[in-house]
């Protein structure tokens, strides 16, 4: 009855996805001229499309080399890392809520043994640090002739709310460390059951110290800071090559800021496989905000959000095999994750002897 509950939840969830997704499509297709979309995709240049996808998978192997840095004082191999994380970028892609950071840490905990807390740390820093660019722009804003429109506006006020109050955890965590786990476990106590809770209370203070821990080592966040950089400026190799596949040139501030910006977006839940919100944001950014041609954004992103949900699946299925899991495997994990270990039950003596040494340990 679980399986067949949780089978229900899934498909029911996967088909409001799909029924969304379906009407941001047709959201998109009114906003556009589809005659001129065709005709740029008729033309698309084959050798800029190849040079953008090798620019995509390049910013996340980069991504990885961050992720891993933040990882120390534990060591990761570089081929591990950089696996693990094209799996959660798949994963991120094919789900209709990012799952992908959690499954970072399973992985993580499944090949190497790091506990989920720690490297869940190093994974909130390394998605921290994709937005520092956007401060970086909104501060540099004022003196760059650029014009951002009212959605795209409450869309960056909203994930600088988001950041602002994580920054204040933070620095009250390194200011008062109880009272900021105070502040974060209340809730806990609240709204969880007496089995559970210290399991999450445990698990809140390892993280919070791992994350301490992260930000009292300045030479460590620069070294990351460093990777961001290399990794934004690959970002926007991405797309203007993306807009040159299809015939359109972009200026390179335009690429800098609108594809910055439409990486932000991420943040926010989307339909399985981002159907419909990518189109939709991308107008909304390279159109609504700096005045590109709708035909032109409407054929980069038909052009490109195939292709790189195309070159997501095939790298992170081939991750998944090269660690001998599956899509499958990888979701079993995140259920025993989530599911308390089986209470040892002893047998007709009472004693635990007829129990295998491996299980009496776990329990």
């Amino acid at each position: 009855p679980r399986r067949a509950g949780r089978a229900r939840a899934v498909a029911l969830r996967s088909t409001a996805g799909l029924v969304i997704g379906a009407a941001l499509v047709l959201a998109f297709l009114r906003l556009v001229n589809v005659g001129a979309v065709y005709q740029r995709l008729q033309h698309l240049q084959i050798d800029a499309a190849l040079l953008c996808g090798v620019a995509f998978l390049t910013a996340y192997v980069v991504r990885a080399l961050r992720w891993r840095c933040l990882l120390r004082p534990c060591r990761v191999s570089v081929r591990r890392a950089v696996a693990i994380y094209q799996v959660a970028i798949f994963l991120n892609w094919l789900l209709p809520v990012r799952g992908g950071e959690i499954g970072m840490s399973l992985l993580l905990r499944h090949t190497d043994g790091i506990p989920v807390n720690r490297s869940l740390a190093a994974v909130t820093m390394d998605k921290a640090m994709d937005l520092v660019p956007v401060v970086a722009l909104l501060a540099v804003l004022p003196f760059v002739p650029l014009r951002l429109s009212g959605p795209l506006w409450g869309l960056l006020l909203s994930a600088m709310a988001v950041v602002g109050a994580g920054a204040g955890v933070l620095a009250l965590a390194a200011w008062r460390r109880e009272r900021a786990l105070t502040l974060i476990i209340r809730p806990v106590r609240m709204l969880l059951p007496d089995g559970a809770r210290a399991r999450i209370e445990a698990f809140v203070i390892g993280f919070v110290d791992a994350l301490l821990a992260l930000i009292r080592q300045p030479r460590l966040l620069l070294i990351a800071a460093l990777y961001t950089a290399v990794a934004l400026g690959l970002d926007a190799l991405f797309c203007l090559l993306a807009f040159r596949a299809v015939g359109v040139t972009v200026p390179v501030p335009v690429v800098l800021y609108g594809y910055t910006f439409f990486n932000l977006a991420f943040i926010l839940p989307s339909p399985p496989g981002q159907i419909g919100s990518n189109e939709l944001i991308g107008l909304l950014i390279f159109s609504g905000s700096f005045g590109i041609s709708r035909s032109g954004v409407g054929a980069m992103f038909l052009f490109s959000h195939p292709f790189t949900g195309l070159l997501m699946t095939c790298t992170g299925l081939a991750c998944l095999s090269l660690m001998g899991l599956t899509v499958r495997g990888t979701m079993r994990l995140a259920r025993e994750q989530a599911e308390p270990p089986p209470e040892p039950v002893a047998d007709e003596a009472g004693d635990w002897a007829a129990m295998p040494r491996k299980e009496l340990k776990k329990a």
